[in-house]
């Protein structure tokens, strides 16, 4: 059962990557692949596989439940996607509203800040990869809080 799951993650994620490109040019599906593995169990394994899906399509939570994905998953699917006119601070502090959401964004920024992918460094790029260093740090840390079984104490500004 648990294996049928994340074949049907990987093929509606590819389905829905497909023909996408990330920032090197290079398939969308290898990012989401690359978070998919980082995963340290099922649930983050599947949502690693999903955690784009959301934003790069027109499904709803509703049709991925309809297919079978665990609730558990899905609400976590919320949280780490990002809404249409969101800013990234809000969005981050959203993502660390969920445990599971919190980690697999851990996974998605690790990769996305891999800058050996990338063939060269823009402005843009510097000013993105900082943005999202600041919200690793911030989500590491709040997830070893939470480990920990420790109040959440940071706060703190994402620069946009």
């Amino acid at each position: 059962m648990e294996e049928h799951l994340l074949e049907n993650a990987i093929r509606l994620a590819a389905k829905v990557h497909k023909g996408q490109t990330d920032r090197a040019q290079k398939p969308y599906i290898l990012h989401v692949m690359r978070v998919m593995m980082r995963g340290q169990d099922l649930e983050e394994q599947l949502l690693g596989a999903l955690h784009d899906v959301l934003e790069r399509s027109e499904l709803t939570t509703t049709e991925l439940a309809a297919k079978g994905f665990p609730a558990r998953v899905l609400t976590s699917l919320e949280h780490i996607s990002r809404r249409d006119g969101e800013d990234y601070v809000t969005y981050i502090d959203r993502v660390a509203e969920d445990g599971l959401a919190m980690r697999v964004k851990l996974h998605d920024l690790s990769d996305k800040m891999d800058i050996r992918l990338l063939n060269e460094l823009t402005q843009a790029d510097l000013k993105r990869y900082n943005r999202q260093l600041a919200a690793y740090h911030k989500l590491r840390v709040l997830a070893e809080q939470a480990r920990a079984g420790q109040p959440r104490t940071i706060k703190g500004k994402i620069g946009e």
